[in-house]
């Protein structure tokens, strides 16, 4: 293909009110055609008298040479993953709050040229709530932050990104020498969170319960409900219908984790009670009581790996109507091995505590897999 970069004369005053030495720096290259490189910062609002077009046709072709590259380095750097997992790291890896994160955390959202107040606002609100996330402990650039980005901020990496291609003469492997470093870190299996509404679905469908999403808007703002069986679990506000959805499942989340920890608080009083009054040869009441929190620990696996939820099984159902006894086993279906074995736990005088007896003879071949 016949390579026709831009030949814009981009005049004296605009190239001396850019601080090359610190963009070129940030991208660690020097560009042959700096006209190029003022284009890719150039907003529409700050179009003029001066010809400098701005950055949209960069960001077309810098768009399709990102997702190009990284969908490469995904596909050759997991060769055994299967392709719903690929999928997932590729959407993680090729968006724009992903991108605009890029760009903050590499310094280039400072040389953006624009001539909007209320865009400079929005960067400013936005790269505190980035600066902040920093802060938090356990901070995970794919944590699906609940600020959501100008869009210019994606914008001006992809457009830099086509701007290296057609200064290089279209070769995509500068753009990825360029680029490599500043994605870093990318999204790993192990680093990619799972959306909380996908989460919320895969806890309900595996705990076959009814799921159901209300939207309302009044004004500018969205209100999102969220029922579980018809109670109401969850509720979030976001100008953003999907980010208050986003934000409503993640309360309805929040409220579910803290009731099982109540719940295990609860059985693992009541075990040990038990333990201490009855320890049985085999010990298997105090395995069972020191195990709290099981199968939330067992959720919180599958979320980090992003597997789907645990599965859970009725073995037997037996006894008397005073005196049940439940007995469950549990596998889950891992990405990288398929399914576990399934582990049965003991006999148990509730559904609850059954499960518990499965999980933790789950959670422990879990150990054994992946230590």
């Amino acid at each position: 293909m016949e390579c026709s970069t831009s030949n814009v004369n981009v005049p004296e005053e605009i190239l001396r009110s850019i601080n090359f030495d610190a963009l070129e720096g940030a991208l660690n290259m020097k560009f042959n055609n700096r006209g190029l490189l003022v284009e890719a910062i150039t907003h529409g609002s700050q179009l003029s008298s001066s010809g400098v077009p701005c950055y949209k046709r960069l960001e077309l072709i810098g768009d399709a040479i990102l997702a190009d590259l990284i969908t490469r380095h995904l596909f050759f750097h997991y060769k055994h993953l299967p392709t719903g997992r690929l999928t997932d790291l590729r959407a993680a890896s090729v968006n724009n709050e992903y991108f605009a994160r890029v760009a903050v955390k590499n310094n280039l959202h400072v040389h953006l040229r624009h001539a909007s107040t209320a865009l400079e606002k929005q960067i400013r609100d936005f790269v505190e709530e980035f600066q902040n996330e920093l802060l938090k402990p356990g901070f995970n650039f794919f944590g699906l932050s609940d600020c959501k980005a100008p869009k210019v901020l994606g914008d001006i990496v992809e457009s830099i990104a086509g701007a290296i291609f057609l200064d290089s003469g279209q070769e995509i492997s500068v753009v990825w020498k360029v680029f490599q470093p500043l994605l870093h870190p990318m999204v790993t299996p192990d680093t990619l969170p799972m959306h909380p509404v996908r989460e919320l679905q895969e806890r309900c469908r595996q705990q076959a319960e009814r799921l159901e999403y209300k939207a309302s808007r009044s004004g500018n703002m969205a209100t999102v409900e969220v029922f579980f069986d018809g109670v109401q679990i969850g509720i979030a506000q976001n100008p953003q219908k999907k980010m208050a959805q986003k934000l409503a499942a993640r309360n309805a989340l929040a409220a579910f984790k803290e009731k099982e920890m109540a719940e295990a608080k609860e059985d693992d009083d009541e075990n040990g009670k038990k333990a201490n009054e009855d320890n049985d040869e085999n010990g298997k009441k105090k395995k069972n009581g020191s195990h709290t929190l099981t199968r939330q620990m067992l959720n919180e696996i599958c979320c980090h790996r992003n597997w789907p939820m645990p599965f859970y099984r009725l073995v037997n159902e037996g006894g008397p109507a005073h005196a049940k006894q439940f007995t469950f086993a549990v596998r889950v279906n891992t990405t990288d091995r398929g399914w576990t074995d399934e582990c049965v736990g003991d006999p148990m005088p509730s559904v609850k505590k059954a499960k518990d007896s499965a999980a933790v003879l789950l959670l422990e071949l879990i150990n054994t897999l992946y230590s």
